[in-house]
């Protein structure tokens, strides 16, 4: 006697998911992904119905905002997506939680900075403030 799974178990780091899910997805054949815990993911966006109820994301589609960013990818970067405008950077640029929690104190050494933008290499605008624990090296140059 041979017993089979209605589901196959999928890792969750294939499916680009945060540390907060449970360790195992199970996937049905109508496509729909449970949560260890038994949460629906049904959208395979990384994100179960109770994050995305918490979010304000749409459960039934993977990309609410329509930024080719999926929700979970947005949470997992700490971008808002619900705004098509504020998603991951293309370069892979890591941005933290607490870019909007600062605030600027002054230019002078050991003070926290304006926000200012720069257009990286990949011709997108990034904002000091994204990288608010991280190490920033500013490098320019001039020609006169």
């Amino acid at each position: 006697m041979r017993a089979y799974l209605p589901f196959s178990l999928t890792p969750l780091a294939s499916l680009g998911a945060i540390g907060c899910l449970a360790q195992v997805n199970l996937e049905r054949p109508d496509g729909t992904v449970w949560t260890e815990g038994g949460a629906a993911d049904a959208d395979g966006d990384g994100l179960n119905v109770d994050q995305e109820d918490a979010l304000g994301t749409d459960p039934g589609n993977p990309d609410s905002d329509a930024d080719g960013w999926t929700d979970g990818e947005e949470y997992t970067s700490a971008t808002n997506a619900l705004d098509d405008a504020d998603h991951p950077y293309e370069g892979g640029w890591k941005i933290d939680a607490c870019r909007n929690d600062i605030e600027p104190t002054g230019e002078a050494e050991g003070q926290v900075a304006d926000n200012f933008e720069l257009t990286d290499q990949f011709s997108e605008t990034v904002r000091l403030h994204d990288f608010c624990d991280q190490v920033v090296y500013v490098i320019f140059a001039a020609f006169w």
